[in-house]
């Protein structure tokens, strides 16, 4: 299954994908922007305005990523 996520390493933290959601399903958790699997609607809102490219991105994953497991990723795991 495909989970969207945003790449730890384009993201500038610049906050236009989290106020674009109107889902709220992207959050700041340790300075880190973060999609909630649960509450994403996959609108497309937050990939048209990220600056970076950073919210256009999905993994191919066998359980989702909770979002505090996201906060903690430099990169995107290898799942």
């Amino acid at each position: 299954m495909l989970q969207h996520v945003t790449n730890p390493e384009l993201c500038i933290q610049c906050s236009a994908c989290e106020l674009a959601c109107p889902a709220k399903a992207v959050h700041a958790v340790l300075g880190r922007y973060c999609i909630d699997a649960e509450t994403c609607n996959e609108c497309g809102k937050c990939i048209q305005e990220c600056p970076t490219g950073a919210a256009d991105c999905y993994i191919d994953v066998s359980e989702r990523f909770s979002v505090e497991q996201q906060s903690t990723w430099q990169k995107l795991p290898n799942a």
